[in-house]
């Protein structure tokens, strides 16, 4: 699959542009690249690369809800289900005829649907590819270097700005919030491939020779750039990225005692019951809008707006990408800054419903439990699938912190980190 993975080689360096473009450079280059990755990958795939990926059928459900559920929105359907500003316009202009749609943006919900379907391609064609060792190797350096390139470029925004007295802000310093979680997991990750195999070929992790310190020392200064860029950031995000490197000695310590998978994940559902309970307890959200629009962003006014449209919104939702059009209803007249959203949830509360989300986090969970299971079943492979268990938990959780991940090029990453951990979470255990 040499072509199917140079363009995923591409695709992902193209991420670490982010900082410099808006995200339309990102987000072309995946609508271009990836599904020309996909049938590549398809179609150089072994029989055996393809029924390796069996046990991943039972992912189908999670993979095309998304799909059908903007389709759902999209779809013209009869006025008892659509959103109320259909009838409304219907009954303006004198048009019964007119068709009704859940969504109220009909082009942004359809954006969004391609751009699901892109990463979903991406997602796929990583999964085919990190079957071999070798190549997920290198998956996961390019997607540390990927990951640490964007938080060396926040972090040095942030002291120019600084430098200069000038305040970011705390929407736009946690804008990237969950890069630099992603870049301090996986630069560990990359440390202990690198002594796993230092120990793999000597037994020892002496003597300390050019190769193995050429492959440590990068990661030792990633983890420490990214921690410097965590540093910045809100209490709130330490404790989830604690939670993440937490999530990772957990596998590393229950592989060490020899438990099998699921006393393992049960253990883990009891630490991550633990750890929500006691964010919950700081918290103390009053009602479900309070847990989802949290007050942490400065502009106060976006929080109260996104409260009011969490209230009134319904359990369709009012269509993937019209948050801006939606939160414009609860907005004064004449202001002219479209709000910003205060966290993940509260946008895919207010676009996708109520519904719609606790569907989504299951799934999410379903994927974290699948990849734990197997990363405490394999071998001294385990850390790619214990690097992306941690980062599906710590992505579900940060979604209700703020709006990091709705960035292109997290979404990127993660979809090539999931991606990863999927293929290396299948192998040694026939069980899974």
């Amino acid at each position: 699959m040499p072509l199917a993975f140079s363009l995923l080689i591409i695709l992902l360096v193209a991420a670490a542009a982010t900082p410099f473009t808006d995200g339309i450079f990102v987000q072309h280059t995946v609508y271009l690249l990836a599904p020309l990755m996909l049938v590549s990958a398809a179609a150089a795939a072994s029989l055996a690369d393809l029924t390796a990926l069996t046990p991943l059928r039972r992912f189908m459900l999670a993979a095309l809800f998304p799909m059908l559920w903007m389709v759902t929105q999209i779809a013209p359907l009869p006025f008892s289900l659509v959103n109320p500003i259909w009838p409304t316009t219907a009954v303006a202009l004198n048009e019964p005829s007119l068709a009704g749609r859940i969504t109220v943006d009909l082009g942004n919900t359809l954006r969004g649907l391609m751009w699901y379907s892109a990463l979903l391609s991406l997602l796929l064609s990583t999964t085919l590819l990190a079957k071999d060792r070798k190549r997920a190797e290198v998956l996961l350096v390019v997607l540390t270097g990927v990951a640490t390139f964007i938080v060396l470029a926040s972090l040095s925004q942030i002291v120019l700005a600084r430098t200069a007295l000038l305040d970011l802000g705390l929407a736009e310093n946690n804008s990237l919030a969950l890069v630099g979680v992603i870049a301090a997991l996986a630069n560990t990750a990359t440390i202990a491939m690198a002594a796993e195999r230092q120990l793999g070929r000597a037994g020892t992790l002496f003597p300390l020779n050019g190769p193995f310190l050429l492959r440590i020392v990068p990661g030792i200064a990633g983890l420490m750039m990214s921690l410097a860029y965590l540093a910045t950031l809100e209490r709130i995000v330490h404790m989830l990225t604690a939670l993440g490197f937490a999530i990772m000695l957990f596998i590393a310590a229950v592989r060490r005692l020899g438990y099998r998978s699921w006393p393992s994940a049960l253990l883990a559902g009891l630490l991550i019951m633990m750890a929500g309970a006691a964010t919950l307890s700081q918290e103390r959200p009053a009602t479900w809008a309070d847990l989802l629009a949290r007050s942490r962003i400065e502009n106060q006014d976006s929080v109260a707006i996104t409260r009011r449209a969490i209230s009134d919104s319904s359990w369709t939702g009012n269509g993937v990408g019209t948050f801006a059009q939606v939160a414009r209803i609860y907005q004064d007249y004449a202001v002219g800054i479209a709000p910003r959203a205060p966290s993940t949830a509260a946008l895919v509360a207010i676009e996708w419903g109520r519904l719609a989300l606790p569907i989504l986090a299951l799934f999410g969970l379903q994927v974290f439990f699948f990849i734990l299971r197997g990363a405490v079943g394999r071998g001294r492979d385990s850390f790619f699938a214990s690097t992306t268990c941690a980062l599906v938990l710590v992505a579900i959780c940060e979604s209700f912190v703020d709006t990091s991940m709705l960035n292109p090029a997290v979404q990127i990453i993660l979809a090539g980190l999931i991606g990863l951990g999927l293929a290396q979470s299948t192998g040694r255990t026939s069980s899974l």
